[in-house]
């Protein structure tokens, strides 16, 4: 009885697991797509958008205020999904900022690639050290709680305090990637970005 118990919990944990990471790979094609259908009327627009950048970038270099905003955006992302969990419909919430956080990822990908070509493919290999740190503590933290507010004994001390611990695991994985974000992708960006 208690192995088939543990056994149903691996394969339930596993589809959650799949479904996180299915909603942010749907998000980053659905960012890709839309900046490929509307790049004709926006196209002028993104790329003196990211020139300026580049170029506010390159003069006004600063690792301290990269840490603290990606921090501060990431721990946000943590507290969100956080809370999510509590909720019975929260999972909905948890697939929204997922799909959100992919959108993003694949509208910037493309924009990069559309604008740059290769040298693009380069400034996004400059983020890699980052988002192989965040996005598989962001898809497992966003599994978690997924199961956590599907889960009829939410209420549980044991459930709750293993929910916690998930949360101060994933802030302090969270807070290596911001400073790999501020002093690693900073100086890998910098190498690469047009001059």
């Amino acid at each position: 009885m208690e192995k088939g118990a543990i056994r149903e919990g691996g394969k339930v944990s596993t589809l959650v697991f799949a479904a996180a990471l299915l909603l942010l790979a749907l998000g980053v094609t659905a960012g890709s797509m839309y900046l490929a259908k509307n790049s004709a009327d926006m196209g002028e627009g993104i790329k003196e958008y990211l020139s300026r950048f580049f170029t506010s970038f390159s003069e006004n270099r600063n690792n301290a205020a990269v840490f603290k905003n990606s921090l501060a955006s990431n721990l946000m992302c943590a507290g969100m999904i956080f809370v999510m969990g509590f909720f019975r419909f929260g999972c909905l919430g948890t697939g929204a900022l997922l799909l959100r956080k992919g959108f993003v990822m694949g509208f910037t990908a493309a924009s990069f690639f559309k604008f740059y070509g290769a040298q693009g493919v380069l400034i996004m290999l400059s983020t890699m050290p980052t988002a192989l740190i965040t996005l598989p503590t962001l898809i497992m933290f966003s599994a978690v709680s997924l199961r956590f507010s599907l889960n009829s004994n939410k209420k549980q001390k044991k459930l709750i305090f293993s929910y916690i611990f998930f949360l101060i695991l994933t802030i302090s994985i969270f807070c290596a990637a911001s400073l790999a974000e501020g002093y690693l992708t900073t100086t890998f960006m910098t190498l690469t970005i047009p001059k």
